[in-house]
């Protein structure tokens, strides 16, 4: 191992909980695509990875240098489906703009989310990175958002599982769309703690 690097975790393989994934542009710099473009590749990217590797997508979101997913893995098959994932969204920017150099600055990140609390704050964390980054006054107005889709009615290329929490009422409580987004815009005040606890392989807020 080269020094400095540090090991990359082994992957928690479970079909019970869903894992928070992100993976950020080499380098940190902007996709060197206007960003709808880069949305769509990233669209299509799933929809193939989806084809090949069955997984829940409940959530994603692009922002100008990388993205973040929350995703189940009903056949414990985060890798496969991931590696897929990327490679289309690499090879469709590198056709697009004939970059050699490579399109993401390492490997993707994830982190566990056990608890079902702790579930809910990570979606809100996902879903207001346009918000944070003074994109748009609310969440479901960025239109690189799934949460876009959902509220619009457009077809997302894969079915969204639970986006806003509504399809199991009996373990959630009964959540309507309008509940739900006046509670993901809501600040939280912990969004800090959220951020450090994903760097973590299993989900935690530390006081």
């Amino acid at each position: 191992m080269a020094k400095g690097l540090m090991p990359r975790k082994n992957l928690i393989r479970t079909n019970l909980f869903p894992y928070h994934v992100t993976i950020r542009s080499n380098n940190k710099e902007w996709f060197e695509l206007p960003r709808e473009v880069v949305w769509k590749i990233c669209l299509r990217a799933m929809a193939l990875a989806h084809q090949k590797h069955p997984v829940r997508v409940q959530a994603f979101v692009l922002m100008s240098n990388h993205y973040h997913l929350l995703i189940w893995t009903p056949e414990n098959n985060l890798d496969r489906f991931m590696s897929v994932f990327n490679y289309q969204i690499s090879r469709g920017i590198r056709g697009k703009t004939g970059r050699i150099n490579r399109i993401f600055g390492d490997r993707y990140k994830w982190s566990l989310v056990e608890s079902s609390a702790y579930y809910h704050r990570v979606l809100k964390y996902i879903y207001q990175n346009p918000l944070r980054a003074n994109l748009v006054g609310r969440c479901e107005m960025y239109p690189y958002s799934s949460l876009n889709y959902v509220v619009t009615g457009r077809e997302f290329p894969v079915t969204l599982y639970r986006p806003f929490f509504d399809s199991e009422r009996e373990e959630e409580g009964a959540w309507h769309l309008l509940d739900f987004l006046s509670w993901i815009n809501k600040e939280d005040a912990q969004m800090l703690k959220i951020k450090a606890g994903l760097k973590r392989p299993i989900f935690n807020i530390r006081e």
